[in-house]
C-alpha cells in the first residue's frame, strides 16, 4: 500500500509540474549552445513544452557562432505558432556550436611518426603543403586523438600524403588530405646569445640547431672549431647559421697602432718602434712603418701590439 501510495504522489506531482510549466510564459534564451548537428526550437526559446523537439535548421559549423535578430525570430515563431514576440528590434540570440580546436603541434608530431613508421630515416624537417587543413575542430565534449591513415611516402622525390583523423577511430571523425615535403636535416654550431666585434667566442657560447641541408650554403660554418677562438667582423646574432666571412681571427693589432718590432736571429733580439698599416690578429702578416728608418716591412703578428720580422721571413717592402 505505502509504494502505491508514493507512486501515486510522484505521478500527481509530474502532472501538476507539467501543467505549471505549460502555463509560464515561452521566454527567449539569453543564447544557445548547440551540442549536435541540428538547432532545435527549444534550443532558442524557453517553456515550449512539445514543440521543444522541433527542428528548425541545420548547426553551425564545429567552433562557430550565428547571430538571429528580431525579424527572423518573430517569422520562426509565427510559423511554429509560438505565442512570442520581440520586444524591441534589439532582440537577438546567439546560436554557437561548442567545439575544440585540435593543436596543430599534436597532429604534426603523429604525422612525423607516421612517416618514421614508412620508412624515413634519420632526421627531417616536414613542410605542410595545404598547412590549413591541420586546423580541425572537434565537438568540445568529444575525444581529440589523432590518427594518421593512408600513408603515401614518395622518397624518391620527398614528397608524401596522408589522411588526419580526429577523433581516431570514431565513425564521426573529421578526416582532411595533407600532402607536403620531407627535407633532411643539419645540425650546425651556432652562437647562445648574441655577440659584437672584439668578442671572442668560447666553447661555451655555442649551441647546436638543426637546418634544412638543402638551405645550407656551402659557406655556412658546420665544424665548432672554425668558430672557437674567432671574433664576429660585425654584430651576429643568436641561434642564426653563421658564414666564413662574418668571423675573423680576434684583431690584437689596429690599422695606425703603434707596434713593437722585434727582430730575432740565433745570436740577437733587437726590437724597435713601427706603425701598423694594416689591422690584424695573430699570426696574420701585415705591413710596418719602421719609425727611425721610415721603411716599410712585412711582419708577423705574435701579440697584442707586437710584431716580429725574423731573416728569410716576411721580406723589405719599399717605401
Amino acid at each position: 500500500m505505502m509504494k502505491r501510495f508514493f507512486a501515486t504522489v510522484l505521478i500527481l506531482a509530474a502532472s501538476a509540474a507539467q501543467v505549471w510549466a505549460a502555463d509560464l510564459p515561452v521566454t527567449l534564451k539569453a543564447n544557445a549552445s548547440v551540442q549536435g548537428d541540428v538547432v532545435k526550437l527549444g534550443d532558442l526559446w524557453e517553456n515550449l513544452g512539445a514543440k521543444a523537439d522541433v527542428v528548425l535548421a541545420g548547426a553551425p559549423q564545429l567552433g562557430k557562432r550565428i547571430v538571429a535578430d528580431a525579424r527572423w525570430l518573430a517569422a520562426v515563431a509565427q510559423a511554429n505558432a509560438i505565442d512570442w514576440q520581440p520586444a524591441s528590434a534589439f532582440d537577438r540570440i546567439v546560436i554557437e556550436r561548442a567545439g575544440q580546436m585540435v593543436d596543430v603541434r599534436l597532429i604534426e608530431v603523429e604525422l612525423r611518426d607516421a612517416l618514421a613508421m614508412e620508412g624515413l630515416t634519420g632526421a627531417f624537417d616536414m613542410e605542410v603543403s595545404n598547412r590549413s587543413a591541420l586546423n580541425i575542430t572537434v565537438p568540445a565534449e568529444g575525444s581529440n586523438m589523432i590518427a594518421v591513415r593512408d600513408v603515401v611516402l614518395d622518397v624518391r622525390n620527398n614528397r608524401f600524403a596522408a589522411t588526419i583523423e580526429v577523433p581516431a577511430d570514431s565513425p564521426n571523425a573529421v578526416r582532411q588530405r595533407v600532402n607536403g615535403r620531407v627535407f633532411q636535416v643539419a645540425r650546425v654550431p651556432v652562437l647562445s646569445r648574441a655577440m659584437n666585434r672584439g668578442d671572442v667566442i668560447a666553447e661555451s657560447d655555442i649551441k647546436w640547431i638543426e637546418i634544412r641541408a638543402d638551405v645550407a650554403r656551402r659557406d655556412i660554418i658546420v665544424d665548432a672549431d672554425q668558430i672557437i677562438g674567432q671574433e664576429p667582423r660585425n654584430p651576429v646574432r643568436a641561434e642564426t647559421p653563421l658564414r666564413t666571412n662574418e668571423l675573423r681571427r680576434p684583431v690584437l693589432v689596429d690599422r695606425n697602432a703603434l707596434v713593437t718590432v722585434a727582430l730575432r736571429t740565433p745570436f740577437m733580439s733587437l726590437t724597435t718602434q713601427g706603425k701598423a698599416q694594416e689591422a690584424g690578429g695573430k699570426g696574420d702578416v701585415i705591413r710596418i712603418t719602421n719609425l727611425q728608418s721610415k721603411r716599410t716591412v712585412e711582419a708577423v703578428i705574435e701579440g697584442p701590439g707586437l710584431v716580429s720580422v725574423t731573416p728569410g721571413g716576411p721580406r723589405l717592402l719599399s717605401n
